[in-house]
C-alpha cells in the first residue's frame, strides 16, 4: 500500500500584519488616554472650583455674622476696600420714664435716663444677675445715620478721651467710666447723651474692627480705639487675623436703605492655579438705635 505524505500547513502573521495591528493598538491606547486624561483634568479643576467657592462662601460668611453684631449706623466703607464697624459687646434697655411701682417721686425719676442734664445713673430693664462689664467699656446710646455730624454719631469727635459738651455726643469718652451697681449703670463723671433711643436700646462697646483688602487677601483687625478717620491700612495698636489669601479682586458697598436698615454688597474673588470664582453677598443690616 502506497502511503501519501500529508501536508501540514503553518498559519501566523505576517509583518506587515504585525506592523498594522500596533499601529492600530497605538491609535487605540492615545484615544482612550486622551479620553481618561480630560476627565481626570475635569475633575480636578471642577474640585478646584469647588474649593475655592467654599473657601469665598466662608469669609463672607464669617464677615457677615461680624457685622450683624455692629452698633447700629457704625458700619462705614473708604474706597471699596476698607470696611469698618464697631461690635457690640453687650447691650440691653434703659428706663425711659419713671417707675410707677416706687412711692418716691425722686426715686422713681432716678430710674430713668435723663437726657436734659449730666446723669449718673440709670436703670437697665434686666432680669436677673447684670452681666459684667466688657474691658474699657463705653455706653453709646441714639447713634444715628449722620456719619459726618458731630455729636450725633459716635465716629465724629470720638477719638478724644476729654469730656465733650454738655449733651453733644450720643458715646460716653473713654474719661467717663461705667459700672453696674444692682440693676443699674453709674457713670462716674455724668454724662448727658445728645439723643435718646426710640426702642429704649444702650449699647457696651470698647474698640472698633475693620476688614481691609490689599490686593491679594482680607486682614480683620481688631481691638483699636474708635477714631473719627476711617483707617485704611493697619490701625496701630489693632490686633491682626488673615480671613483669606488668595484674593485677586474685593469690593465693599454700603447704602443706608432708610433709617432703620442699610445694605451692605461684598464682591470677592479668589484665584488659585490660574481658577478663579466670584462671589457677591448682599447682606441686610438692622440700624434700630
Amino acid at each position: 500500500m502506497k502511503v501519501i505524505p500529508r501536508v501540514v500547513e503553518h498559519s501566523g502573521f505576517t509583518l506587515v500584519e504585525l506592523v498594522i495591528a500596533i499601529s492600530l493598538m497605538g491609535v487605540v491606547s492615545v484615544l482612550v488616554t486622551t479620553m481618561v486624561g480630560n476627565q481626570m483634568l475635569g475633575y480636578v479643576d471642577t474640585a478646584r472650583r469647588a474649593e475655592l467657592v467654599a473657601k469665598a462662601d466662608m469669609a463672607l460668611q464669617v464677615m457677615a455674622r461680624d457685622l450683624r453684631n455692629a452698633v447700629p449706623h457704625s458700619i462705614r466703607v473708604s474706597g471699596g476696600n476698607a470696611l469698618e464697624w464697631v461690635p457690640v459687646q453687650d447691650w440691653g434697655r434703659y428706663r425711659k420714664r419713671p417707675d410707677s411701682s416706687l412711692a418716691d417721686p425722686v426715686a422713681a425719676q432716678v430710674a430713668t435716663l435723663d437726657f436734659s442734664t449730666l446723669d449718673t445713673e440709670f436703670e437697665v430693664l434686666h432680669s436677673g444677675t447684670m452681666p459684667a462689664l466688657p474691658a474699657n467699656a463705653r455706653v453709646v446710646v441714639g447713634n444715628t445715620s449722620a456719619m459726618g455730624s458731630a455729636g450725633i454719631n459716635l465716629y465724629a469727635g470720638s477719638g478724644s478721651g476729654t469730656l465733650v459738651p454738655l449733651g453733644s455726643h450720643v458715646i460716653t469718652p473713654s474719661g467717663v467710666i461705667p459700672a453696674i451697681s444692682g440693676n443699674q449703670i453709674t457713670l462716674a463723671p455724668g454724662f448727658q447723651f445728645a439723643l435718646g433711643s426710640a426702642a429704649g436700646r444702650f449699647y457696651l462697646v470698647n474698640n472698633a474692627a475693620s476688614y481691609l483688602c490689599n490686593g491679594t487677601s482680607i486682614t480683620r483687625y481688631g481691638g483699636y480705639p474708635i477714631q473719627s478717620s476711617q483707617p485704611t491700612s493697619a490701625p496701630a495698636g489693632s490686633s491682626a487675623a488673615l480671613l483669606i489669601d488668595g484674593v485677586t479682586l474685593c469690593q465693599f458697598g454700603y447704602t443706608t436703605l432708610d433709617a432703620t436698615y442699610g445694605m451692605l454688597t461684598i464682591s470677592l474673588q479668589v484665584t488659585d492655579s490660574g481658577e478663579s470664582v466670584t462671589l457677591v453677598r448682599s447682606i441686610t443690616i438692622e440700624n434700630r438705635s
